[in-house]
């Protein structure tokens, strides 16, 4: 039993269940305020190290309304596939570890956001953020989060087949490696742009792809030392002969052979004989049936 699955015991009834609808519903409420032209309020509820630290620390959840981009045909049909794609996860990994893997995605995302702005700022990178001088701002959304999903699936299932679009069959395996190929030249086109820009726009990459790596690592199960040196005695033990393993399980009746002489003799009971008698293939049909006294 790995740590997760002590976790899973003792908390496991606090987890929310179907907590990807949640995520992807929340985001769509920023759509729709996007949308609705309300983004003064969408100022409010983005990450933003220097808020944070002045006291506005509702800014480390709130984050998850904000959306990558607008509504679009595109979009939609992305939401729509994550649906189905977290529901098909939750199944398979049970709602406490789908929590874990979103709220972790989401402290961990907290946690370089913090990091990178309070030493660049402490290093002396302050720029004008929002009315406030701040260090190096970290875009944060839940796109990339919600995106790393079909990485979870092609790790944890690398053969399964899916309908990408619903038309074009492809395992998983395959679409993982275009998918972190993409990834990799959107952190590339960040950086081309200048460090700066990198690492304002790439950081929430690179965050949800260590959250990814954590969670498929945690739900792995390691052994102890302790045990790996148990299963090494245990192996030990069965590669030596075991005693009497020279009997023989069959025995003709009549000529005495086992499997031991012939590997290839085949053995059969007699249903004719009065008693358990064994006899090889070639006195099976020629022997004298016994009576019964």
């Amino acid at each position: 039993m790995n740590w997760m699955d002590k976790l899973e015991r003792k908390f496991g009834r606090y987890a929310i269940p179907n907590i990807t609808r949640y995520m992807i519903f929340a985001n769509l409420i920023g759509y729709i305020l996007e949308a609705a032209g309300l983004s003064t309020i969408m100022s409010y509820l983005d990450f933003s190290a220097a808020h944070i630290f002045h006291g506005q620390i509702w800014r480390l959840v709130t984050w998850v309304f904000v959306p990558t981009s607008g509504l679009s045909f595109w979009s939609l049909l992305f939401i729509l596939c994550l649906l189905m794609l977290g529901q098909n996860l939750e199944y398979a990994l049970g709602s406490f570890r789908m929590n874990v893997y979103f709220w972790g995605g989401i402290l961990i995302s907290d946690i370089g956001g913090l990091l990178i702005g309070g030493i660049s700022y402490l290093c002396g990178v302050r720029v004008m953020y929002d009315g406030m001088v701040s260090g190096l701002p970290i875009y944060l959304t839940m796109y990339y989060i919600l995106f790393s999903l079909y990485l979870l699936l092609g790790l944890l299932m690398p053969e399964a087949e899916v309908r990408l679009y619903f038309v074009l069959p492809i395992r998983m395996k395959w679409l993982t490696i275009l998918y972190v190929i993409e990834l990799a030249y959107e952190v590339y086109s960040y950086f081309k742009m200048g460090w700066m820009y990198g690492i304002m726009f790439s950081t929430e990459i690179v965050l949800a792809f260590v959250n990814l790596i954590v969670f498929v690592h945690a739900c792995k199960h390691h052994v102890s030392m302790k045990q790996k040196r148990r299963q090494k005695q245990f192996h030990a033990q069965f590669s030596q002969p075991r005693p009497g393993s020279g009997i023989a399980k069959h025995k003709c009746a009549i000529c005495g052979r086992t499997e031991l002489d012939d590997p290839t003799l085949t053995f059969r009971y007699c249903s004719k004989c009065a008693g358990n008698y064994e006899y090889c293939q070639d006195h099976l049909f020629t022997h004298t049936h016994v009576q019964p006294k």
